[in-house]
């Protein structure tokens, strides 16, 4: 995987720019908010979404990617984005 200086994820690589395409991803980068594995996925799943979702149906989709995402993860995120 590509390094850049901006983004890392818990395990401590590096993420590639590339794989932060999406609008949440990038407003959540722009602050310099660190980028974990979770919140990458919880992001993609709200990125994806064609309607509003719920904490429920965040988590459910999130943890078909991921079975590591928990619900105060969810909420965290969540939180990040006010």
């Amino acid at each position: 995987m590509a390094a850049t200086p901006a983004h890392r994820v818990s395990t401590g690589e590096r993420l590639n720019t590339a794989e932060t395409t999406g609008k949440l991803r990038q407003a959540v980068a722009a602050r310099g908010i660190r980028m974990t594995r979770q919140r990458r996925v919880i992001l993609q799943v709200m990125d994806d979404a064609e309607q509003h979702l719920d904490v429920d149906q965040i988590l459910d989709r999130a943890q078909k990617i991921d079975s590591g995402v928990h619900l105060v993860t969810v909420y965290r995120t969540i939180d990040l984005l006010k």
